[in-house]
C-alpha cells in the first residue's frame, strides 16, 4: 500500500507537471500575481530566502512543497506586515499578510494549506484641480495553495502544490491556475549531512483581465538549493542553507516584431545577444540573471534561534553589503513560537522592514 501511495505521487506530480506545461504561455517582459514574490514566513525571510532544501517546516508551502514531507506534527503560521514604515501615510492599506497551516497523516504524507493576502491601498480622486474628489480602494489580491508532500524512498521526498490566484486590477479582476513541485534528497553517507533540493513553481495560466491583450504571465521560477548540517552536539545546531533562483517566465520571445524592429536599430547586436541580455530561456541560468541567496541559522535546544542571511537580486542595485544582509530571531515556549526578521524593505529612503510571524506547533 505504500508504494503504491508514493507511486500515485509520482504519477499524479507528472500528470500535473504535463498539464502546466500545455496551458503555459511565454512571458511578455513582465509578469503579474506579484504576491506571489513576497515570500513566506520569518524564518526565510531572515535566512535571505534560501530556503529550498529546509525541511519540517509549513513555510516550505511558500518555497518547496517537498519539504513537508519532513513535518511529523502540526504547524501553523500567521504573518502580517504592514508597508506604512516604508511609505509613510502614502502606503495607507498596504500590507501583506499570510496563513499556512499542514499536518503530518500516517501512512498517507503531509498536506497543506495557505492563504496569502495583499492588501494595494488608496488612492487620491481628482479632477481638473488638486481638490481631492474621494478616496478609492484598490482592492486586495490573493492566493490560495494546497499542498501534499512525502518519502517517496530513503533520502527522496517530493511535494506538489495547486494554486488559485486572484489579482484586481483598477474595476477589473483576473484569476490564475498554477503548481509547485518540488523534490529534496539526502545523502546519506557524507561526513557532513548534506540536502540538495529543486523546485519549479508558479506554472500555470496566465491572468487575463479583459483579454489576451490584457493579460500577464505568472512569475514563474526555479529554485535550487543545498541544506548542509555543520554542528548538530547535544543543544547546538548550526545549519548553512544556500539557494540560486531563475526566472523562468520568458521561454521564448513572442514580442517577434518588436525583436525585429530593435534589431535594425542596433546591427551591432545579434539575436542571441539580445536574448541573453534579456534572459530568454536558457539564458535564465546566466549567472548575473540568477538571483543569490545564503543563510546561516544556530538554534540553542530548539528554544533559540538565530538566523542571517545575504541575498542579491539581479536589476536591484543597493547601495552597500549591509543592504543585502538580512538577520532574525526565534523564540520558542511550549506550543508557540514567535519568530522575528529584519529585511531590506526599499522604498523611497531605503529603509529596512520588520517582518514578524507567530508559529504554533501541536
Amino acid at each position: 500500500m505504500k508504494q503504491q501511495k508514493k507511486l500515485f505521487l509520482l504519477v499524479i506530480s507528472l500528470v500535473i507537471s504535463l498539464l502546466a506545461n500545455t496551458i503555459a504561455i511565454a512571458g511578455a517582459g513582465r509578469t503579474g500575481a506579484q504576491i506571489l514574490n513576497l515570500g513566506g514566513g520569518t524564518r526565510a525571510a531572515s535566512l535571505g530566502d534560501a530556503f529550498s532544501a529546509i525541511g519540517g517546516d509549513v513555510t516550505s508551502i511558500f518555497w518547496n512543497p517537498s519539504g513537508l514531507s519532513k513535518l511529523k506534527e502540526t504547524q501553523t503560521i500567521l504573518s502580517y506586515t504592514d508597508y506604512k514604515e516604508l511609505f509613510g501615510d502614502a502606503s495607507e492599506g498596504l500590507y501583506y499578510a499570510l496563513f499556512a497551516g499542514a499536518s503530518h497523516i500516517e501512512d498517507i504524507g503531509t498536506v497543506g494549506i495557505s492563504l496569502q493576502v495583499q492588501g494595494q491601498g488608496t488612492i487620491q480622486v481628482t479632477a481638473d484641480s488638486p481638490e481631492v474628489l474621494r478616496e478609492e480602494n484598490l482592492g486586495t489580491n490573493w492566493a490560495l495553495t494546497l499542498s501534499y508532500a512525502d518519502q517517496l524512498s530513503e533520502g527522496l521526498s517530493a511535494g506538489v502544490s495547486g494554486k488559485i490566484i486572484r489579482q484586481k486590477l483598477a474595476q477589473y479582476g483576473g484569476r490564475a491556475y498554477a503548481i509547485d513541485f518540488g523534490i529534496q534528497y539526502d545523502f546519506p553517507h557524507t561526513p557532513v549531512p548534506v540536502r540538495v533540493a529543486a523546485a519549479v513553481q508558479n506554472w500555470g495560466t496566465r491572468i487575463k483581465f479583459k483579454d489576451e491583450n490584457q493579460s500577464d504571465p505568472l512569475p514563474r521560477i526555479f529554485r535550487s538549493g543545498t541544506a548542509m548540517t555543520l554542528l548538530d552536539i547535544g543543544y547546538h545546531k548550526l545549519q548553512f542553507v544556500a539557494d540560486l533562483t531563475a526566472e523562468i517566465d520568458k521561454l521564448r520571445e513572442d514580442d517577434e516584431k518588436g525583436v525585429t524592429a530593435f534589431l535594425d536599430q542596433n546591427p551591432d547586436m545579434t539575436r542571441r545577444q539580445l536574448m541573453s541580455e534579456r534572459g530568454v530561456g536558457l539564458n535564465a541560468f546566466e549567472w548575473r540573471h540568477l538571483h543569490k541567496s545564503l543563510g546561516v541559522e544556530y538554534s540553542l535546544g530548539k528554544l533559540i534561534f538565530l538566523r542571517v542571511g545575504y541575498k542579491r537580486e539581479p536589476g536591484i542595485n543597493l547601495p552597500g553589503f549591509s543592504d543585502h544582509l538580512t538577520y532574525g530571531l526565534g523564540f520558542r515556549v511550549y506550543f508557540g513560537q514567535l519568530d522575528y526578521a529584519q529585511i531590506p524593505g526599499g522604498g523611497p529612503y531605503n529603509k529596512r522592514l520588520n517582518v514578524v510571524a507567530l508559529k504554533f506547533i501541536f
